[in-house]
């Protein structure tokens, strides 16, 4: 059974233009967490986005997207051990809805600074989420 969501909800908690001058080669650095929410049914996708000029951190980003599943598929999560256990794919899948909501939100803020030229980059998502996710205990409604 496919696994059946909506995206209910998209935080932007940090954004950050650190600096803006003498900016030549970035380097951006990535932090992708997940986390979830029994007694609603939702999982939650943090993405960090940090852009470095050598060592100097020049901006940050920081999105978060809630997902909210259906009972059946959230049921269909939960394992015998009553262990919630979430496909890679699927996180992979909730990252990339992330990333982009991210590129959105970061070009939407630097619209009227040179920091507008440079985009998040494409991001192998199978190569940074590369096992299930398994909360052990996970409280049940």
């Amino acid at each position: 059974m496919p696994i059946q969501y909506k995206l209910s909800k998209i935080e932007n908690p940090q954004f950050a233009i650190i600096k803006e001058d003498e900016i030549e080669n970035l380097n951006v650095d990535f932090e992708v967490n997940f986390s979830i929410s029994s007694p609603v049914n939702s999982i939650r996708c943090s993405l960090k986005a940090v852009y470095k000029n050598g060592d100097d951190a020049v901006m940050q980003i920081v999105v978060n997207c809630y997902f909210t599943l259906s009972p059946e598929s959230w049921q269909s999560l939960t394992n015998e051990n009553k262990n919630i256990v979430i496909p890679k794919g699927f996180l992979q899948h909730l990252a990339s809805i992330t990333l982009g909501a991210a590129r959105g939100i970061q070009f939407a803020k630097t619209e009227s600074s040179e920091l507008n030229k440079y985009i998040i980059p494409l991001v192998n998502l199978t190569a940074t989420i590369k096992e299930d996710m398994v909360v052990e205990d996970a409280p049940q409604e």
